[in-house]
């Protein structure tokens, strides 16, 4: 019986765990398409643009988003503020081919977001 009410004390915390937590969403989604979401904790950072496996013609990618509370992004290592809940807009300088972003989105709880974002340039 112990083993039993152990376990079901163990499920019901990881339930809690993975529950949603009440936060701020980031402005709505501009223009046609769809937007990544990513959450860690607290922390909602969503990027409009440009969609992973883009192809430009432009020498630099444009990425625009949003995230629900202030936090750091990192792209390839350079870093930018951003302002919980306004839109940001971020140029980045891309070489000729498959340029692999590598993204770091963390507030100042400590929750962390990370993902590589892929745009080719052909000019």
């Amino acid at each position: 019986m112990k083993v039993y009410l152990v376990s079901v004390l163990v499920l019901l915390s990881l339930l809690a765990a993975c529950a949603p937590t009440e936060t701020a969403e980031p402005l709505p989604a501009t223009g046609g398409a769809t937007p990544l979401r990513f959450t860690s904790g607290g922390l909602v950072f969503r990027l409009d643009s440009p969609a992973d496996g883009a192809v430009t013609t432009e020498p630099q990618a444009i990425l625009r988003g949003a995230v629900n509370v202030d936090a750091v992004l990192s792209v390839n290592e350079e870093i930018y503020l951003l302002d919980g809940g306004q839109p940001f807009e971020i140029s980045v300088p891309l070489l000729e081919g498959p340029n692999a972003l590598g993204i770091v989105v963390s507030d100042y709880e400590g929750n962390v977001i990370e993902f590589v974002l892929t745009v080719i340039y052909e000019p």
